[in-house]
C-alpha cells in the first residue's frame, strides 16, 4: 500500500466507512487493517475505541506520535453535496466527502508517511493514532493521553499546509433568564423572559472581553434561544434559556467568563453544563464541564525548530513557502499535550471546508503531507 497514490485509495477507504461520533468502528477497522498491512510493529484497538499503531526503531530516539482523529460531524442533507458524502469521489483535483479534509486524509497520509520512515530506517518510536470523538468533546484524546507518552505529537488537523501552534478555547455557557407567565393580550400582568433575553443579549454584545497575544481575544456568541412555555404562542414567555458560545484565551479561564457573564444580569442563572460522553462499547464514561482549554505550543521548545525546517524543504522543494498560525478552531491539542510536552499541527485542506457541504480536500495537498509527514519523522527520529 505504500504506492504512488495510495494516500488517496486509503483516504476514500476511510471516508467510505461512516464514522459519526462515538460509532467511529467502521473507520477504525479500516485503520487499523491499513496499519496491520503496512507492517506496523504493533496495532491495538484501545478501551476507548482509539487506533494505535507503534513502529519501533533503533534503540535510544525519541518517541513522535502522528495523531488524527477517526469521527466525524453528519453528512447532513445529502442533496446539498456536489458529490455523495460517503463516496470518496475524486473531481475537479479533489478528493471529496464526510471528513476528507476533518480528517482522514491527514490520516492516510501519516500511516503511508510511516512505512516510508520505516523503508529509510529510523531509531525511536513512531506511532500513528485516530482518535475517537474529538467533535464532541474528545473522550479519545483523553484516555490516550492517560496511557502514553511522547516527545513531540503532530496534529492533522486541516491547516492548508501551515504549521500551527495553537487555539483558543472554548467554554459553553447556559443562562437561564426567569419571567412571569402571562396572557400576550395582558403582557402587562407579566414580566417578558423573551425582552429580558434581548436585553442580556445587547450587553452581552457590549461587553469588553480580554484581548492580546497571538490568539487575539475572547468571544462571546450567543447561538441558541429557547423560551418556555415553548408552544405558547398566545403567553408571555416564564423562562428564556440561552446559550453563549464563549472562546478564551489562556488567561481568561472558564471562571473568570462564567463571572464576567453573569454580572451583566444578576438575577439570571448562568453555568457551564456538564456532558457525558462513553465509549462505542459503553465503557469509559466520562463527565466533564462542556469546556476545551486554550493551548499554545512552545515555540522555544528545542523540537519546534527541526519540525519548521523539514516542513519549510518539502514545500520548498515544490516551490511554495511555509506558513505559520493559529487555528480558530478547538482541537484535542490541550489533551495531547499531557501526554507530551510540545503539539504542532500541519494537515492537508482547507479549514473552512470541514463541517460543510463542500468539504473535499487537493489532491496535491495529499502528496505533500505524505512526504511532509515523513519528512518531520525522520528529522526527529535520525
Amino acid at each position: 500500500m505504500n504506492g504512488t497514490d495510495n494516500e488517496v485509495q486509503l483516504a476514500q477507504a476511510l471516508i467510505r466507512a461512516p464514522s459519526p461520533s462515538g460509532r467511529e468502528s467502521p473507520a477504525a477497522a479500516v485503520l487499523r487493517g491499513a496499519l496491520e498491512e503496512l507492517a506496523f510493529d504493533e496495532v491495538v484497538i484501545d478501551g476507548a475505541g482509539n487506533v494505535v499503531g507503534t513502529m519501533r526503531g533503533r534503540a535510544g530516539g525519541p518517541t513522535v506520535m502522528l495523531n488524527g482523529h477517526l469521527d466525524t460531524v453528519p453528512v447532513g442533507d445529502e442533496s446539498l453535496w456536489p458529490h455523495p458524502p460517503l463516496s470518496g469521489a475524486v473531481a475537479d483535483g479533489r478528493l471529496w466527502g464526510r471528513g476528507a479534509c476533518d480528517m482522514k486524509a491527514a490520516l492516510a497520509c501519516m500511516a503511508l508517511a510511516a512505512s516510508d520512515v520505516r523503508a529509510a530506517g529510523f531509531r525511536g518510536t513512531l506511532m500513528v493514532s485516530g482518535v475517537v470523538q474529538e467533535e464532541v468533546g474528545g473522550i479519545g484524546a483523553h484516555h490516550m493521553a492517560s496511557e502514553r507518552r511522547a516527545d513531540l505529537v503532530l496534529l492533522g488537523e486541516p491547516s492548508n499546509l501551515r504549521l500551527m501552534f495553537g487555539h483558543r478555547g472554548v467554554v459553553e455557557l447556559h443562562v437561564t433568564l426567569p419571567g412571569r407567565i402571562a396572557h400576550a393580550a395582558r403582557a402587562e400582568l407579566g414580566e417578558n423572559a423573551l425582552s429580558r433575553a434581548a436585553a442580556f443579549i445587547r450587553a452581552l454584545e457590549r461587553l469588553e472581553l480580554p484581548a492580546g497575544g497571538p490568539l487575539g481575544r475572547s468571544s462571546a456568541t450567543p447561538t441558541r434561544l429557547s423560551t418556555f412555555p415553548p408552544d405558547g404562542k398566545n403567553v408571555v414567555p416564564g423562562r428564556a434559556d440561552l446559550t453563549i458560545d464563549y472562546r478564551n484565551l489562556p488567561d481568561d479561564p472558564p471562571g473568570q467568563a462564567l463571572a464576567r457573564v453573569r454580572a451583566l444580569d444578576p438575577g439570571a442563572e448562568v453555568e457551564i453544563p456538564e456532558i457525558e460522553r462513553v465509549s462505542e462499547s459503553g465503557e469509559l464514561p466520562r463527565r466533564a464541564p462542556h469546556v476545551v482549554r486554550p493551548y499554545l505550543a512552545p515555540r522555544d521548545h528545542p523540537l519546534v525548530a527541526p519540525v519548521r525546517d523539514a516542513l519549510r524543504g518539502v514545500l520548498s522543494a515544490e516551490g511554495r513557502a511555509l506558513g505559520e498560525g493559529y487555528w480558530w478552531f478547538c482541537t484535542d491539542a490541550p489533551e495531547l499535550a499531557t501526554m507530551a510536552p510540545v503539539v504542532l499541527g500541519f494537515g492537508p485542506g482547507e479549514e473552512e471546508l470541514a463541517h460543510t457541504t463542500r468539504e473535499s480536500v487537493p489532491l496535491e495537498h495529499l502528496r505533500l503531507a505524505r512526504r511532509a509527514y515523513a519528512a518531520v519523522a525522520l528529522a526527529l527520529l535520525c
